[in-house]
């Protein structure tokens, strides 16, 4: 075995894993600031909390809105609506996340569901569940700005309800306007 060319795969190996550390780090701070209605105060735009309250902006104001819908009324409006319903029964669980669910998954029937799609989840899911859910489809469906796919955002979710889940139910909770 060559030393030196077991360092460049190992050399590789270490940016792939600091590549993955940099963007859950980033990731797990998107998520937890996302709610903060102090971060919504940003220069980034053009917009400053003195510029707003003085009424002079040197350049046109954009903002942003945060609109997510709680697990509640995803199901709420999935019951109403059969086309939603049908998206939501057609993926399941784990084509999204990674992580198994907290729960147990029953059908009428008594059997267990192997796979629960996010209709079930929604439905019958434990609180962690459902919130999850509920986040991948405000990213899925466009309520959350941003700049990651709604695939990377579960992922993303699921590393935070690794670490805290009360944190992240916290954090989610703000963002829902409906």
């Amino acid at each position: 075995m060559n030393v030196v060319d077991n360092k460049s795969e190992n050399s590789k190996q270490a940016v792939s894993n600091r590549r993955k550390f940099l963007v859950k780090g980033s990731a797990a701070a998107l998520i937890v600031s996302l709610p903060a209605k102090s971060t919504w105060a940003t220069t980034a735009n053009g917009c400053t909390v003195s510029g707003n309250l003085s009424g002079n902006l040197s350049q046109a104001c954009t903002t942003t809105n945060i609109n997510g819908v709680s697990p509640e009324t995803w199901l709420s409006d999935a019951k109403s609506s059969s086309d939603l319903k049908e998206a939501l029964q057609a993926v399941k669980w784990d084509s999204v996340f990674n992580i198994s669910t907290t729960g147990t998954y029953l059908k009428n029937d008594g059997r267990v569901v192997q796979r629960p799609n996010l209709y079930r989840v929604l439905w019958q899911g434990s609180d962690i569940d459902k919130n999850l859910v509920a986040g991948y489809l405000n990213a899925h469906y466009g309520n959350y700005p941003l700049a990651v796919s709604p695939i990377e955002y579960a992922a993303m979710l699921e590393d935070e309800a690794m670490n805290d889940q009360g944190a992240l139910l916290e954090a989610l909770n703000q963002t829902y306007t409906r």
